[in-house]
């Protein structure tokens, strides 16, 4: 297994390296450290900054508790950062990104999105977000999940990557506006009614989630996760399932290709990455 830390030596860049160097250690991977520079200057100054740059890395490498005994491999490419992490993450067959938050900038990621959104529209490989302080492995792990092909491949993939060993996982449903309920409210049907209605389509779903997470056979056992159901849009949703679970990791897949033959996020992935203030797990739909 080889995992890919991207930083820019910035102190909020710190919280991704200590956390790659965990998950290093805990998996046995291979770890590789890969920091970017401008290419949009002259050649000199380029060349001048990478060598900087390296021997900035290096230092960092050996000075960081969590990464001492892992001999990182450190790379130092000059471009884009997001086009770059994506062509090293594809050449070093990351098995996943580390990243942590970036400087926000608010015309320019109106309009281009953060590095960590625009590695996850284009790259192919999963993109864990780092925004909390290492201090302990994940224990409390929330999973979106649709009933989607996606969703279901972005919890295998935590479960591949061992992010869900020893924690306590949940499930994260959330019921969009319940079918007939707006019928029922211009009918004037009685709200006791309507909470009856509510209460039985969960009850439906949450056997569906039941099926679904059996197929998938996680390795388990009989027990299954615990299942939290929200109603209302999924990213509102999600924001007040993780308030009820406090997790350490919320784990989302991303939707499918879009009609310009790119990976965009959806809109549930996108709405993690920018407020919710746990760790996020991206997976990109299976080849």
């Amino acid at each position: 297994m080889r995992l890919l830390c991207a930083t820019d030596l910035s102190s909020r860049a710190d919280r991704a390296l200590r956390r790659a160097g965990t998950l290093a250690r805990d998996m046995q991977a291979e770890l590789v450290l890969l920091s970017v520079v401008d290419d949009d200057q002259p050649a000199r100054l380029v060349e001048s900054e990478r060598r900087e740059v390296s021997i900035l890395l290096a230092e960092l490498s050996g000075a960081m508790h969590e990464l001492q005994g892992l001999a990182p491999r450190l790379r130092v490419e000059a471009g884009d950062a997001f086009d770059a992490i994506i062509r090293v993450a594809e050449a070093e067959q990351a098995d996943l990104i580390v990243m942590g938050e970036h400087r926000k900038r608010l015309l320019r990621d109106m309009f281009v999105g953060t590095t960590i959104e625009r590695v996850m529209r284009q790259g192919q490989r999963p993109v864990l977000m780092v925004k909390m302080p290492p201090e302990r492995p994940y224990r409390r792990v929330l999973a979106a999940m649709d009933l989607s092909d996606p969703a279901a491949h972005a919890l295998r993939t935590a479960h591949r990557l061992g992010l869900l060993e020893g924690a306590d996982l949940t499930v994260f449903h959330a019921l969009e506006p319940t079918p007939g309920r707006g019928v029922m409210m211009l009918a004037d049907v009685p709200d006791e009614a309507i909470q009856a209605h509510i209460h039985d389509v969960a009850t439906e779903r949450r056997a569906e989630l039941t099926r679904f997470l059996q197929d998938m056979n996680l390795g388990m056992g009989p027990s299954l996760p615990k299942m939290v159901l929200e109603e209302g849009p999924p990213a509102p949703a999600l924001r007040r399932a993780v308030a009820r679970v406090s997790p350490d990791l919320v784990v989302v897949g991303t939707r499918g290709r879009g009609a310009l033959g790119r990976l965009v996020i959806g809109s549930v992935a996108e709405e993690a990455l920018r407020t919710l203030d746990c760790d996020v797990l991206a997976v990109p739909p299976a080849p």
